[in-house]
């Protein structure tokens, strides 16, 4: 019993601190699209584990251990590299 409550501690204190965070993009057409959106991403310093998928126009990171990325700081990223974030969901 001990054991399964230690494990239900650090999946719910993971969970809490580390949001798996998806974004859908319009305008994503190559590589090099790709290439801005997660340069954007990386330079906040609060967006880890990045994956652009051209095919999905969709962005996946996890953010930083106490550093959030709001939805407007998301949006800003996207459309400073030339693209619209149109839909982001939060997944723990």
């Amino acid at each position: 019993m001990k054991i399964i409550s230690f494990l239900g501690i650090m999946l719910f204190s993971v969970s809490v601190l580390a949001a798996r965070v998806e974004v859908d993009i319009v305008g994503i057409t190559c590589g090099m699209c790709v290439e801005a959106i997660t340069k954007g991403l990386k330079a906040t310093d609060k967006a880890e584990n990045i994956s652009v998928v051209l095919e999905d126009k969709k962005a996946t990171f996890t953010e930083v251990k106490n550093k959030k990325l709001t939805d407007s700081e998301i949006k800003a990223v996207i459309k400073k590299a030339g693209y619209e974030a149109v839909k982001i969901r939060r997944k723990q």
